[in-house]
C-alpha cells in the first residue's frame, strides 16, 4: 500500500470517531484534515527528471522504440 492511500485509509478512521463520538466531533474532524493534508502531500511527490537531450518533440522514428523515447534521451519518473 503506498503513503497516500494508508493516509486516506487514516482519514477515513478519524471521520467514522468524528461521527461516532459527538462529544470529540471536532478533533476527531481536525486529525481527518491532517490525514487528508498528509495524503495529498504524498499524491504530489512524482518527479520527473530529464536527462540531457532532446526529447520534444519526438521525432517518429523513436515513437516505434519500446519506451518511446528518442535512443539519446532517457527519462526517470520516481515516487
Amino acid at each position: 500500500m503506498d503513503r497516500r492511500t494508508a493516509c486516506l485509509q487514516q482519514a477515513d478512521a478519524f471521520r467514522e470517531k468524528a461521527i461516532a463520538d459527538p462529544e470529540h466531533h471536532d478533533q476527531w474532524i481536525d486529525e481527518a484534515i491532517k490525514w487528508l493534508e498528509r495524503a495529498m502531500e504524498a499524491g504530489c511527490r512524482a518527479a520527473i527528471t530529464v536527462e540531457p537531450g532532446n526529447i520534444w518533440p519526438v521525432s517518429e522514428p523513436a515513437r516505434s522504440t519500446p519506451d518511446g523515447l528518442a535512443p539519446q534521451s532517457r527519462m526517470i519518473t520516481r515516487q
